[in-house]
């Protein structure tokens, strides 16, 4: 019997043993590829995000222009290189052209700074201390800006990262929409694959269900938030350029990042409409129904938001805002749909648990 005993002891030393060293195998590899892949990971994610938002613009255009998935994506990338480049280039030279001008206004040795308006100091909370500044530039323009100096390196290093974050971001997404192409060119596979994986995970049936709601939340936020802020601007650029206001482009672009990050466009357009009546020289009629035309185009997020966020999505509405939310301000722009995706998707689990947990009570009270 102790010999029995030994050798089963044994048998099991070995197989745990045995256990042991593959599952530190396998730690160690699935550690090694998370980092080696954790640097790609917001450029796959953008990739994801893009090929399963702008799928259906793809196919559409495919079967327009007759097509092959893949041709169409090569298309579709080409011309969203020229919607974002163009633009993009045409602001570079701008901003370089005003800087050239700046430079060499600075360097006049016959430029000065106007005199102070004592208006200004009227003003709340920073009236004082910006006619006192400007006062002083005033009087003497170099001995001002060696006062402020440490104020001007410190916010010229903050407008610089600023800058630099933002030629980044646009780099990323220009390389993350060529990935998104090839993934819209094979999207038949790349979908079946993904099937495949979450069936492996969770059971076949359940895995058709979180594919579905995956790519319904990912539509549904890009719909509801980029899409709405994308038309809001547009509609406000439009509204900007008909009433001559200085620097509608940059206004338009500010009106586009202020509703990705879900606030109000009043925040531009009510400055604007103020500029308008106070220092605008349009007559009483235009200013009238120019007004009126902004107000209504900063107002309809309001009423576009709630129709187009939760479209086609069962999980509701609040869920899908709040998750979106949350992970923009845990994880910035990307946050927005990973937040909306995994919160969707733990509301479904629970609720699965849920009606799985009922539905075992009902049975044993039957």
């Amino acid at each position: 019997m102790n010999d029995d005993f030994s050798v089963i002891r044994k048998l099991l030393s070995q197989d745990l043993m045995q256990v042991y060293v593959r599952l530190f195998l396998l730690l160690a590899i699935v550690w090694f590829c998370v980092e080696t892949f954790a640097p790609f990971l917001p450029l796959l994610l953008w990739s994801v995000i893009l090929a399963v938002s702008l799928y259906p613009l793809n196919a559409w255009l495919a079967a327009r222009l007759r097509l092959s998935e893949g041709k169409a994506a090569i298309v579709f990338v080409l011309c969203g290189f020229l919607i974002i480049g163009v633009p993009l280039v045409t602001l570079g030279i701008s901003l370089a052209d005003h800087a050239d001008e700046w430079a060499l206004l600075l360097t006049d040795q016959q430029f000065t700074v106007p005199v102070a308006d004592p208006a200004v100091a009227e003003w709340p909370v920073i009236g004082p201390a910006l006619f006192e500044v400007w006062d002083r530039a005033h009087e003497d323009l170099v001995s001002a800006v060696k006062q402020m100096q440490p104020q001007l390196i410190a916010g010229g290093k903050v407008v610089f990262g600023a800058v630099a974050n933002t030629v980044l971001t646009l780099l990323l997404f220009l390389v993350a929409l060529v990935l998104a192409g090839f993934m819209m060119g094979n999207a038949s596979q790349g979908e079946h694959q993904m099937r495949r994986v979450l069936g492996t995970i969770a059971d076949h049936e359940r895995g058709e269900e979180l594919h579905a709601l995956v790519v319904a939340t990912v539509r549904s936020v890009s719909n509801g938030v980029v899409g709405v802020a994308f038309l809001q601007a547009l509609a406000l650029g439009i509204g900007f350029l008909a009433l001559d206001i200085p620097g509608a482009s940059v206004l338009a672009f500010a009106v586009l990042l202020i509703g990705v990050v879900q606030l109000p466009g009043s925040l531009v357009v009510i400055p604007v409409i103020a500029w308008l009546w106070l220092a605008g020289d349009g007559s009483l009629a235009s200013n009238v129904v120019g007004s009126v035309y902004l107000f209504l185009a900063g107002m309809a997020d309001n009423v576009l938001k709630p129709i187009l966020l939760g479209r086609g999505v069962e999980t509701p509405m609040p869920i899908v805002l709040v998750g979106a939310l949350g992970g923009l301000a845990a994880e910035g722009l990307i946050g927005l749909f990973v937040g909306a995706v995994m919160l969707s998707v733990g509301y479904k689990l629970l609720m699965a648990w849920v009606e799985h947990s009922v539905a075992e009570h009902e049975g044993r009270e039957t």
